[in-house]
């Protein structure tokens, strides 16, 4: 029976996949931040056929995990099915993408295509990875300037001065800038 490790800081969610996959999957561990997920695999004695990986884990951004190129094929299952969301995980080098409003019979077919080292992304997420293979083709050339100074750190005022133009600009073009990026808040636009 092939291993998984669930990382997902929602314990419910984690206790419902564990009890679903039973059966079909050993699960071998679980975690809820990426510093858990680090000492899990830490102290693993074999690491995990796969990992089913959730994006946000509380203050961590889960996607940081796969800077490990040692890792095991890494699933992302996510409640965002927007293309930005999508692109950074390709982008990351996870072998999937599941959305959490699929069915189970989705997510244990990504899960056996994933560990088996092919990739599963489904065709609508290919399509749209394929239509705007860069997150800056969908921004103006004002957006993609402040989005490049948001990813540097720079908070809203700074940018403004930057800029020469008003906070309130500033704060316009950010709501622009995350509704074509599909993301909901400034810590997930720093991480694309």
């Amino acid at each position: 029976m092939k291993t998984v490790v669930i990382i997902d800081d929602h314990e419910v969610l984690r206790a419902g996949l564990t009890a679903r996959l039973e059966g079909r999957w050993n699960i071998t561990g679980e975690a809820s931040s990426l510093e858990e997920a680090k000492a899990l695999f830490a102290s693993a004695e074999k690491a995990p056929d796969l990992i089913i990986l959730d994006i946000e884990l509380g203050k961590d951004w889960g996607l940081d995990i796969l800077r490990d190129k040692t890792l095991p094929p890494v699933l992302v299952y996510s409640v965002y099915d927007d293309f930005a969301h999508v692109n950074a995980a390709m982008r990351a080098g996870a072998k999937g993408y599941v959305c959490k409003s699929q069915g189970m019979t989705e997510l244990l077919e990504a899960m056996e295509t994933a560990a088996s080292g092919k990739t599963a992304f489904n065709l609508s997420q290919i399509q749209r990875h394929a239509e705007v293979s860069d997150l800056m083709l969908a921004l103006t050339r004002r957006e993609r300037e402040i989005f490049n100074m948001v990813q540097r750190g720079l908070d809203n005022k700074q940018i403004a001065a930057a800029l020469g133009v008003s906070l309130r600009t500033i704060e316009n073009n950010l709501s622009l800038i995350y509704d074509k990026t599909g993301v909901s808040c400034r810590r997930e636009l720093e991480k694309l």
